[in-house]
């Protein structure tokens, strides 16, 4: 089974390979990067982003993917148009972990390094709790210095500043969910420390398709 997803930020492959490595091993992951997805985006999905990732999409289908996922968090609203462009299971970066935070507890923790993405989280959090008639409140943590922290000085002192964010949420919340997928590599680091739980889009995600490719599913995720 072939799942091909589609980056704008490199930082966010090695997480996915780390993610379907430990939820989704018999599929086989391609990783498909356009960084002008991710440069050209100036707060707003224009038409010509949307055509932009579409194509990729179709383009994905055409040749051999089983299933196709998203692994940049702003295009996530291209998903409600694109899934009827393909005869493939197409998921965003937010439906499966949103799914599981609204069933996590009440109060629900969002860190992103990303303005928009930070906004977008929130939006599809709250609309998914009333889909699934529970009432949430969130708490927010912009972390605007990760994605700078990582190209200039390393995973090392991106993974320790995200622990110490993380950290310092879990006081207030009863869940933390990581808004970027170039989070994820840290998930097992922050499970073994964090007092609540930590949701990962590219762990979610990789159990939601493989649960959409009629594979039994990653009984750890669905506790």
């Amino acid at each position: 089974m072939r799942v091909v997803m589609i980056h704008a930020l490199a930082e966010s492959v090695a997480p996915v390979k780390v993610a379907f490595g430990e939820v989704f091993p018999e599929a086989e992951v391609i990783n498909l990067l356009d960084e002008a997805l991710f440069i050209d985006f100036k707060g707003q999905i224009t038409p010509q982003l949307r055509r932009r990732m579409s194509q990729l999409i179709c383009y994905c289908e055409e040749y051999g993917a089983d299933a196709i996922g998203l692994a940049c968090s702003v295009y996530a609203p291209v998903v409600e148009t694109a899934k009827d462009l393909v005869d493939v299971p197409l998921v965003s970066s937010y439906s499966p972990v949103m799914e599981e935070a609204v069933r996590a507890g009440r109060r629900i923790g969002i860190i992103a390094s990303v303005g928009a993405t930070l906004r977008d989280s929130e939006y599809y959090l709250y609309r998914t709790a009333e889909e699934q008639g529970r009432e949430i409140e969130t708490e927010l943590c912009f972390a605007e210095e990760l994605i700078p922290l990582y190209r200039t000085q390393g995973e090392e002192a991106f993974n320790a500043r995200l622990e110490e964010l993380v950290m310092d949420l879990s006081e207030r919340v009863d869940a933390v969910l990581l808004g970027q997928f170039s989070m994820a590599s840290a998930l097992k680091r922050l499970q073994e420390v964090c007092p609540v739980p930590v949701l990962s889009g590219p762990h979610s995600s990789a159990n939601k398709l493989k649960e959409l490719l009629s594979v039994p599913v990653w009984p750890g995720l669905n506790d």
